[in-house]
């Protein structure tokens, strides 16, 4: 702002608090708010006797006018739909889904660019270029197959002594003789006071080997 706008903007703040302004007054305020608009100077007066009584100095300008730069900042910045607030429905206009650009929308440098470099990269599937877009994509196929009772085609069922095998053989007890708790592969062991067999005699009797049968 120029030496006329400060002028104007403690002419505006007079009337507010009825304070004395003289030549000295103005240059000393221009000295801090040359750099500052006009207009968000005159805003930031406004706003400041809206709010406080108090006289109103240079120091609470800057930090207004520097709010008001924020608020218009933040009013012209453009977000997807979806983000801070904008309805998923509101689309811009530059993601546009469904467009694709042709050789005749860019220069022929740009072609040549372009040819250049498809033909230095590697093939690579689309899953390696888009990970989070093919995992989405793999998460929606797995929820309609889910909504339409689709069966897993890689689902294997297994019985429970099969999976007490897996078990067995992941902590090592088949190699070591020691089988894991109930695994069908358990040798079986014939009781010699009641004759029953059993994977675990320990378990079968109150004190073994000494004592009775349970």
């Amino acid at each position: 702002m120029n030496i006329l706008e400060t002028s104007s903007a403690l002419a505006l703040a007079q009337a507010y608090d009825n304070r004395t302004v003289g030549e000295a007054n103005v240059r000393a305020w221009h000295l801090i708010l040359a750099d500052l608009a006009a207009a968000d100077v005159m805003e930031a007066i406004r706003r400041h006797y809206a709010a406080d009584s108090a006289w109103i100095m240079p120091a609470h300008i800057v930090r207004l006018a520097g709010e008001i730069g924020q608020e218009r900042a933040k009013a012209a910045r453009q977000w997807a739909p979806g983000q801070h607030g904008v309805p998923k429905e509101e689309a811009l206009p530059e993601i546009t889904r469904g467009e694709r650009l042709t050789a005749d929308d860019i220069s022929p440098e740009v072609v040549t660019l372009l040819g250049q470099l498809r033909s230095a990269l590697p093939d690579v599937d689309r899953g390696r270029l888009f990970p989070r877009q093919a995992a989405w994509d793999r998460e929606q196929r797995a929820f309609q197959r889910s909504q339409g009772g689709e069966a897993n085609p890689h689902y294997r069922h297994r019985s429970v002594d099969d999976r007490l095998r897996d078990v067995c053989r992941v902590e090592g007890a088949h190699d070591s003789g020691e089988h894991a708790e109930g695994c069908p592969d358990a040798p079986f062991v014939t009781c010699q006071l009641c004759g029953a067999r059993s994977q675990d005699l320990a378990g079968h009797h109150r004190d073994y080997p000494n004592g009775s049968c349970v």
